[in-house]
């Protein structure tokens, strides 16, 4: 599956989630798009919505809040574009229809935020357009799950379901603490739907996405910020800083690495020790030229320079050609035929 030019099946996407922590600075939000690229970051990820399509004004505080972080379609383009510049992949969650028409131009793919799994019109509305679609898990039930992907299998313009959906394992906490996580759902998710499975992370630190990897996330989604210290907007105390960032990038990059292609065979690096761990047959007393040689008379000994194990068939029956010493391996060129 590819999401812009990125294929998730041979790399794992690494989404730099910057989502409102840039809090209506239009500049300080391109400077994250820098430090993302800096650290190693595949894409960004930003929040559009219209405050009124997203939260009532009864909710006077959050309202007011959410107003001031705003950015205008305009802006967002722009940062699509100073993404693309510095080799990042820009995506959006929208959170109001209009605002996933407003951004279809410029991005890949949408995101669906966990508060919006369920939310139908949403969902057919962002089905219909084509584009690859994350939707993350927290909230949600099993059976309305499956029934967010009949819905966009449905909907969706897509020649396969597998090569556009991707269903992020999600815990909505903020923080999630390693209780909370249960992340051999990943491992459910893989098995039930058949899809590619990736991991959106709410937790204080940076193992969960780690050890996601490992059970199989082809998608890790980790919220970002500039800074932790002195900020009280929430959000920046479930992100990585940029150090942080860093090297939860490295250290997927290594478990990757470490995974290896499913298959179990001897690597070329455990070669080299292979005749001098592996085990010959050899003389268990001394044997006189002559003697037929029997059972009893071999034992197995490192290093594998005469007969392996398995071949006691071509030396157990056969005749000393020579006298054989107690311990010494039993070669070829010292029996008969």
């Amino acid at each position: 599956m590819k999401i812009s030019d990125f294929n998730i099946s041979e790399k794992v996407l690494i989404v730099a989630e910057i989502g409102n922590n840039h809090e209506g600075n239009f500049d300080l939000a391109k400077m994250m798009i820098e430090q993302a690229a800096e650290i190693g970051a595949d894409a960004v990820k930003f929040q559009t919505f219209q405050t009124e399509h997203y939260v009532s004004v009864t909710e006077d505080e959050r309202f007011k809040q959410l107003r001031k972080f705003e950015l205008t379609y305009a802006q967002f383009k722009e940062l699509s574009d100073h993404a693309r510049e510095h080799g990042l992949i820009f995506f959006t969650t929208p959170f109001d229809l209009e605002s996933a028409t407003a951004v279809e131009n410029f991005v890949p793919a949408y995101k669906i935020s966990s508060g919006d799994n369920t939310f139908w019109p949403l969902l057919k509305h962002i089905a219909k357009k084509g584009k690859p679609i994350l939707i993350s898990t927290g909230l949600i039930e099993l059976n309305e799950l499956e029934k967010t992907v009949e819905i966009i299998r449905k909907h969706g313009n897509f020649d396969s379901l597998k090569n556009y959906l991707v269903l992020l394992h999600c815990i909505s906490a903020y923080p999630a603490t390693k209780y909370d996580l249960n992340l051999l759902s990943i491992k459910f998710l893989q098995d039930h739907f058949d899809l590619f499975i990736g991991y959106s992370d709410h937790t204080q630190d940076i193992l969960s996405c780690v050890v996601a990897v490992s059970l199989g996330a082809r998608v890790i989604e980790k919220h970002f910020t500039y800074r932790k210290e002195g900020q009280s907007f929430k959000d920046h105390q479930i992100s990585a800083d940029p150090k942080e960032f860093k090297e939860m990038v490295s250290q997927i990059r290594a478990v990757e690495v470490m995974l290896g292609d499913y298959k179990k065979v001897s690597m070329p690096v455990e070669r080299q020790l292979f005749i001098g761990a592996r085990r010959s047959i050899a003389a268990n007393r001394d044997i006189i030229s002559g003697e037929t040689i029997n059972i009893k008379d071999v034992t197995w000994v490192r290093p594998a320079k005469g007969f392996k194990v398995g071949e006691e068939n071509l030396v157990i029956g056969h005749v000393a050609k020579r006298k054989i010493k107690m311990g010494e391996i039993i070669t070829s060129e010292a029996i008969e035929e």
